[in-house]
């Protein structure tokens, strides 16, 4: 575009997805008129870094709304999740494991849940939840508000890392490592022993089935994952599989290996900025070299 009003030239850091095509069929488990709910999640406690929680506000003054409203999307900008206001001093164990095993445990748990129900709130009414983090560990609200409304959703997660820890298994016992594992069906653990995660006890059929997850972009796996992924027959791309097949290809196999059985179920996208090279994206705490490029990134996306 030479108007000056589409973003177009050739500069740098120009995408031109004006010239995209887009299909509202894309978007068929969405009410007319389609909506995004914009829910800034700016969880920090998920991990041991302070500056996770500026996520949300940094995208929303980056430009994401009107970005939103300039491909045809009506906007609802939830006020930010108050994750601070979930702190507690009590010393109360509601579990038996050890607290370094799943760490600030009784601020994820409640805030995890806090994010499941606006989740599922805005899948049932027809709106597209667009998720603002925050560390990794709010994918297990994310994932549980997502099974809960859409049971037969399939689950993309673009990422360097697996993130199918449990507390026994974890080897930091960091919760950003733990979303899925949490909630996959034949691996996730017993709920009440872990301070905080009660609601998910309570919920056991909300659970993940191995082959509605397919991973992109991994790097850096630790071998109880590894194991887990080999066991429970979970499709997995690695960089070594998009530097082979290149990304086109493996996107084309990813959606395929999900929507082969049921073509009409709605797909869920989790991107953690750490799939992508730190070169182009240090502004992370788990940053693995050898990651996507700006191409590659973006073609996910678009695919």
């Amino acid at each position: 575009s030479k108007d000056g009003g589409g973003g177009g030239g050739a500069g740098a850091g120009n995408v031109h997805d004006h010239i995209l095509p887009v299909s509202d069929d894309l978007f068929r488990h969405c009410t007319i008129p389609k909506t995004v709910s914009v829910i800034g999640a700016p969880m920090t406690y998920g991990q041991p870094f302070v500056g996770t929680d500026a996520g949300p506000t940094l995208i929303r003054e980056a430009g994401l709304l009107t970005k939103l409203t300039a491909l045809g999307w009506r906007v609802e900008d939830l006020p930010d999740i108050d994750f601070e206001a979930m702190k507690t001093t009590s010393n109360e164990k509601e579990g038996g494991i050890p607290s370094s095993s799943a760490k600030n445990s009784l601020i994820v748990g409640p805030g995890t849940q806090k994010l499941a129900d606006i989740v599922e709130h805005s899948v049932r009414e027809g709106r597209f939840p667009l998720i603002l983090g925050g560390d990794h560990s709010i994918g297990i609200g994310s994932l549980a508000g997502i099974l809960r409304a859409r049971p037969d959703t399939g689950i993309i997660w673009v990422d360097a890392h697996a993130d199918l820890n449990t507390p026994a298994i974890s080897e930091s016992g960091n919760l950003h490592g733990m979303p899925i594992g949490l909630l996959m069906e034949g691996l996730a653990p017993d709920h009440s022993q872990i301070p905080g995660f009660k609601w998910l006890h309570d919920e056991a059929h909300v659970r993940l089935n191995p082959d509605s997850l397919v991973y992109i972009g991994l790097r850096d796996v630790d071998a109880a994952e590894r194991a887990a992924i080999r066991q429970l027959g979970i499709r997995a791309y690695t960089m070594h599989d998009i530097d082979h097949y290149g990304i086109g290809r493996v996107m084309d196999l990813a959606i395929d290996h999900l929507l082969t059985k049921d073509p009409h179920r709605p797909l869920h996208l989790s991107y953690d900025i750490d799939a992508i090279d730190p070169v182009l994206a240090p502004a992370t705490g788990t940053a693995v070299r050898g990651g996507l490029s700006y191409r590659e990134a973006h073609y996910v996306a678009e695919a």
